[in-house]
């Protein structure tokens, strides 16, 4: 599981951009206390998703 950081990082993208983006991101897991963690799987499906062939 990556945290909001580590997403941001291999994105090129701040964490308030992940933020602001939420519900258009990839998904994530809110675990107790209000950690936020991305899976690596759900990250890929996503880039995969967006991926733009000429």
């Amino acid at each position: 599981m990556l945290s909001r950081q580590e997403v941001a990082d291999r994105l090129g993208v701040s964490k308030q951009w992940l933020i602001r983006n939420a519900s258009e991101g990839p998904d994530y897991y809110k675990l107790p206390g209000g950690t936020i963690r991305y899976s690596e799987a759900d990250l890929a499906n996503w880039l995969k998703q967006r991926r733009v062939t000429g």
